[in-house]
């Protein structure tokens, strides 16, 4: 095994607030990353079932650090260590945007590498489209998603 250390940043089009609730709330995580059992304090549980990916285990994770509006931390068993980290940008339609940064440490080969990076991509993607009103629809994930994942991971191969 080796120490995989990858950066992901997006903006999105709503302010901090909306972004941070997308972040923590069982709900909405679970219309964009994962069916989510989550205690939004520090050292509450942050569980998540993989429904678009048969005969992956249950990554169970605790909240390790949490600035409302600015950082969550998350140290989970098959994910490694996922930091979130917000800032409030101007622009946007409402005058402030959201830049997420997703850190994530992993205790994986390198080869996986690509297949981490599309998978993280194509979560940001999905949450972008959550914050516009349209959560994933799990039961056809393949239909709606694979095609992104699929040139995600090509794109992170080369």
């Amino acid at each position: 095994m080796g120490a995989l250390q990858l950066a992901f940043a997006r903006d999105y089009e709503f302010a901090p607030v909306i972004v941070w609730d997308a972040l923590l709330d069982s709900d909405l995580v679970s219309g964009w990353l994962a069916e989510a059992a989550i205690s939004p304090v520090v050292g509450g549980e942050y569980n998540l079932r993989w429904l678009n990916r048969v005969g992956q285990p249950e990554s169970l994770g605790r909240i390790t650090a949490m600035q409302r509006l600015d950082r969550l931390h998350v140290d989970t068993t098959t994910m490694g260590l996922i930091r979130f980290e917000l800032d409030e940008t101007p622009g946007g339609s409402r005058g402030t945007r959201t830049r997420l940064v997703v850190r994530v440490d992993l205790d994986v080969e390198p080869v996986f590498a690509p297949r981490v990076t599309a998978d993280w991509m194509t979560a940001l993607d999905q949450l972008d489209e959550l914050l516009h009103g349209h959560p994933v629809d799990w039961a056809n994930w393949e239909r709606d998603h694979h095609d992104a994942w699929a040139q995600h991971l090509d794109e992170a191969a080369n």
